[in-house]
């Protein structure tokens, strides 16, 4: 009862001090309801659902791009109010702390733009309020967070009622909640009609007001899809990854047509709908704010001009997109316009040779849309016990890597300082080569001819060191001290050093010498199915005792089979989300 009480009293004081400037002519109302299956939505009897004009699109990023994300609430929501994919907005899983502030939600952006618009946010599932976007709503008119899904709508409806709300988000759970402890089946079936009850009630109320003169823009979404059966989501399948977008208004044709001539044709050709990220720049574009090519939304919006269309991440430092009329495209990098295209040229390639991460912005018309890529080599690696390795990346950063679960750990990458790596941090622009020589020993040589011994028990660099690399500490490699790019402990004594001009050394670890006979070239002889990329080594590990990784330039790389000795087929493949998971985050 006091609840209640304190609600009225909230409603009452929106209503009465609520600025007329504030209560323009253009409102957004978005429902997301969780865990909505597209395809159970053509099957089953939802009145409401058909009042809206409904869509197919995606979300969970680009599959195996930097902005591949999991299909997880968390993640799916905080796209959904930032426009960006979590590559950008940090909130990876359900259990991330506060989104990257940098990319603030359609809370803090509305808010930005007018201090007097009216901005609410009403949920079921709390965390959407209290754990990722608690800074944004500090000056929100309404948060309320845990409450049933009854609950959101009855709390909803007194605002909208009376015409307050500017921009009012709201979450339903009942089918994601369904979902999870019955699977597919009539009580989930029973979920989702009842959500378009509840999604009635909205629409009527919402008609009110535009009847009264107002313009409402409804926008209705759910944050993922489901497996097979119903029961979970989080995974890269074409039933998690397959969403819809509803809307009370006709939309643009980056919503109503799909585009199957598109560079990427995975899940059926999925990306040719519109994206998850395309929600944001929508109801900022309803509300009349101009959208800012600094803020890098990675959606085009779906009302008015689209802009650049179904853009999506190519071979290395490619941009790929869908044109069928001329238009100048102008192209931004880290915010310095580089170039300016022809929209039907479909393309465009970073010729320059930048080392990290860079966030491109093509504006078409008054619209942008973002891409954020990695270029990134694997400089150095060290097998550090069956199941830890270190990857050394060139932008001065490291992962720890477990190989029993095939990803990187949480936390990663870091930087290697001196806190990371005990006396390793100094050189940490120099590393070109790594290899574990025993239990105890690790190596790691540096671009100056220099090398550093590691004990692995202590977790620092030995006194004394770095070295020269010389015939009396490396004897034969002497010559070659500069050359060295990548470094392969083999599962005897042998290490392979691999130079930069193609060839490569073997070194004898018990008789502590260079063996007989080398350099050789790296050839299909030598290292079959090398031979194409023995210029590209730039880092090499052993994983067991049957395979070995070598790392190309471009973000690629070889499995070698060491029992073979040949490279694997379907080898090089690049190196993204799918095949290292984590190892080249920014």
């Amino acid at each position: 009862m006091h609840q209640l009480f304190l609600c009225g009293i909230a409603l009452i004081a929106a209503i009465l001090f609520t600025p007329a400037s504030a209560q323009g002519d253009n409102k957004v109302l978005l429902v997301g309801i969780d865990g909505v299956q597209f395809e159970k939505l053509h099957t089953l009897n939802t009145p409401n659902f058909d009042r809206l004009y409904v869509e197919k699109a995606y979300t969970g990023g680009i599959n195996g791009a930097a902005s591949q994300q999991s299909t997880y609430s968390g993640p799916g929501w905080s796209t959904i109010l930032t426009g960006v994919w979590a590559n950008k907005h940090d909130v990876t899983s359900n259990g991330s702390g506060l989104a990257n502030a940098a990319f603030p939600s359609l809370f803090r952006r509305i808010k930005d733009s007018d201090s007097n618009h009216w901005v609410g946010s009403i949920v079921n599932w709390s965390p959407i309020n209290t754990q990722y976007f608690t800074q944004d709503l500090v000056h929100a008119d309404v948060v309320r967070s845990g409450l049933s899904d009854d609950d959101v709508v009855a709390e909803a409806l007194d605002y909208i009622n009376v015409g307050v709300p500017d921009f009012l988000f709201l979450h339903l759970d009942e089918p994601d909640g369904v979902g999870h402890s019955s699977c597919f089946g009539s009580a989930y079936n029973r979920s989702i009609q009842d959500a378009d009850q509840r999604l009635g009630q909205l629409l009527d109320a919402v008609q009110a007001r535009i009847q009264a003169g107002e313009d409402w823009l409804v926008l209705v979404t759910t944050d993922h899809g489901r497996d097979a059966a119903g029961c979970g989501h989080g995974n890269q399948t074409t039933g998690e990854k397959t969403i819809f977008i509803g809307s009370n208004q006709p939309l643009n044709l980056e919503h109503t047509q799909f585009v199957s001539d598109i560079s990427n044709t995975d899940f059926g050709s999925l990306y040719g709908h519109a994206a998850q990220t395309s929600i944001a720049p929508t109801v900022l574009r309803h509300l009349g704010i101009s959208l800012e090519k600094s803020w890098k939304l990675d959606g085009t919006p779906l009302l008015a001009e689209t802009g650049l269309r179904k853009l999506l991440p190519g071979a290395e430092s490619t941009a790929q997109w869908y044109a069928n009329s001329s238009a100048p495209v102008e192209v931004y990098r880290d915010g310095a316009l580089v170039d300016t295209v022809d929209a039907l040229i479909r393309t465009w390639t970073d010729l320059s040779n930048f080392k990290g991460t860079a966030d491109y912005v093509f504006v078409q018309g008054q619209t942008p849309i973002a891409l954020r890529r990695t270029r990134l080599d694997i400089s150095a690696a060290i097998d550090w016990n069956t199941s830890r390795a270190y990857y050394f990346r060139d932008d001065a950063r490291y992962v720890r890597y477990n190989k029993t679960l095939d990803a990187a750990d949480g936390g990663y990458p870091a930087d290697v300082t001196n806190n990371t790596w005990p006396g390793l941090g100094d050189y940490r622009d120099l590393v070109v080569a790594a290899f574990k020589a025993s239990t105890t020993k690790g190596y790691f040589f540096l671009s100056d001819g220099r090398y550093l011994r590691y004990d692995l028990n202590c977790d620092c660099v030995d006194n004394g060191y770095p070295k020269n690399i010389d015939n009396v500490t490396w004897p034969g490699i002497a010559p070659y001290a500069t050359q060295i790019r990548a470094a392969l402990k083999w599962p005897n004594s042998k290490v392979y050093f691999f130079l930069a001009d193609g060839s490569y050394l073997r070194y004898d670890l018990s008789g502590d010498s260079l063996d007989g006979g080398y350099p050789k070239p790296v050839n299909d002889s030598t290292w079959p199915g090398m031979a194409s990329y023995a210029l590209d080594i730039t880092a090499a590990h052993q994983w067991d005792n049957s395979r070995a990784y070598i790392f190309l330039t471009n973000q690629r790389y070889l499995r070698y089979d060491i029992n073979n000795d040949q490279v694997d087929a379907g080898y090089p493949r690049p190196i993204n989300g799918n095949t290292w998971p984590g190892l080249m985050l920014p």
